[in-house]
């Protein structure tokens, strides 16, 4: 990716895909509330599908291979990021809930972290950081005892949100048998909060004086650049990290061997497909990639890197026809050609799925439609067949790709009219 156009799609990624990728609040004005127009019963969360609970575990690690080159405090720190491993759990007590979001009051206490926040969930935070919200998570709940492995997902957040704002998807995968490890990628998170109490924000970093449009451009190029790049090794540094513990009776690691770590599939949402795509391309321990709308128009489907994709890879989409873009009809026309060239030199079992349905937009793969509906019917009604539209197509790639299932759904999407299924391959 060079020249002009390249530096149009990275300011689409670092403006449009802001705040848990939404594309502007637009999107979301039907949810919105007046003054005194507050639901005082909080939002429930779907119960998952499958047959097992939800445990999760917080873990701070260090990749001391690379440095924290935006660290305030310490010159010689190393990136540092908070994961959160879901697994499956006994699915004895289905009354028990638990936390949405920890660290929400250490969030709420800083004004500027509540700002970001409170436009991310809207008229659920107050219900989040009181605990009137709450998961079907159980915190450091037993381990399932069957089956013996359990496959591994990968994931990243969108830019400017947090992996918890995906905790339905990520329930439902884990009550289906999959564990896993959604990473809070520090400085691209709307805030992270480590075990010490420390809140990271975003970084931001103002351009000097004086530059000349072309030199914001460059600048703004770069640092989407490292972004990405940034967050594709956070995924490989998570798979590593995971792998190592697993294998190593030491840590006191509850899943010590029963992760499996042959089976293991990145996935990302917006900002974080991008994330995922990459890494896939650097790592071949990933044997499937999932992008929930996360490709970079006017410029490509993916990120490239090396000799592309081994592992069949999922780009699960909604239908931007006919909306604003951005960019004109000739560039829109040139990244056609570019995803469909990426999308044919795929893997077998690669697919492009087009969600079309009431109510779906940039934010529909995550908990904040639902948390926006806020109780309004129709609203909660179109938030839950998106979610569930979501947690489907995920599910039956997943299935497909790593228990070596059928994938039925891509055989027969009936449940879910109107999409589209395109399947690739070579």
């Amino acid at each position: 990716m060079t020249g002009r156009s390249l530096m149009v799609v990275f300011f689409l990624f670092g403006t449009l895909t802001n705040s848990n990728g939404q594309a502007g609040k637009e999107n979301r004005a039907s949810t919105d509330l007046q003054a005194g127009e507050i639901n005082a019963a909080a939002p429930a969360l779907p119960a998952p599908s499958g047959p097992f609970g939800i445990g999760r575990v917080g873990y701070e690690w260090i990749d001391a291979s690379r440095p924290d080159t935006f660290s305030a405090n310490n010159s010689g720190a190393h990136r540092d990021l908070m994961v959160y491993l879901w697994y499956p759990s006994p699915r004895t007590d289905t009354k028990r809930t638990g936390t949405y979001l920890p660290g929400a009051k250490q969030m709420d206490a800083s004004p500027e972290v509540q700002r970001r926040v409170g436009d991310e969930f809207g008229p659920s935070w107050e219900q989040i950081v009181s605990g009137d919200l709450v998961s079907h998570t159980v915190e450091n709940a037993p381990v399932a005892d069957a089956p013996r492995h359990f496959p591994v997902v990968v994931f990243s957040h969108g830019l400017g949100s947090v992996g918890f704002a995906y905790t339905s998807l990520i329930e439902d995968l884990v009550s289906h048998g999959y564990a896993v490890a959604s990473i809070e990628h520090t400085y691209t998170a709307m805030a992270v909060v480590f075990p010490n109490g420390r809140v990271v924000t975003p970084h931001q970093e103002a351009d000097p004086p004086g530059l000349t449009p072309e030199q914001r451009f460059q600048r703004m190029q770069a640092s989407a650049g490292l972004a990405i790049t940034e967050g594709a090794r956070d995924e490989v540094f998570v798979l590593s990290k995971l792998a190592e513990m697993n294998s190593q009776r030491a840590h006191k690691f509850p899943l010590e061997g029963r992760l499996d770590i042959d089976q293991v599939a990145a996935m990302g949402h917006s900002s974080g497909g991008a994330f995922a795509t990459l890494a896939c391309q650097m790592d071949q321990r990933f044997k499937a990639c999932i992008s929930l709308d996360g490709a970079l128009p006017p410029v490509a489907a993916f990120p490239e890197y090396g000799k592309g994709f081994t592992q069949p890879v999922l780009l699960l989409e909604i239908d931007h026809s006919g909306q604003p873009r951005g960019f004109d009809t000739a560039q829109e026309s040139e990244y056609i050609k570019k995803k469909e060239a990426q999308l044919k030199a795929c893997p077998i079992g690669s697919y492009d799925v087009v969600l079309k349905s009431a109510g779906l937009n940039h934010a529909s793969f995550s908990d904040v439609p639902l948390l926006f509906a806020n109780g309004k019917k129709i609203e909660t009604e179109e938030a839950l067949y998106n979610l569930r539209a979501t947690q489907a197509f995920v599910r039956s790639f997943l299935d497909k790709s790593l228990k070596h299932d059928t994938g039925r759904l891509f055989n027969n999407s009936s449940e879910y009219p109107g999409t589209v299924i395109t399947s690739y391959g070579h």
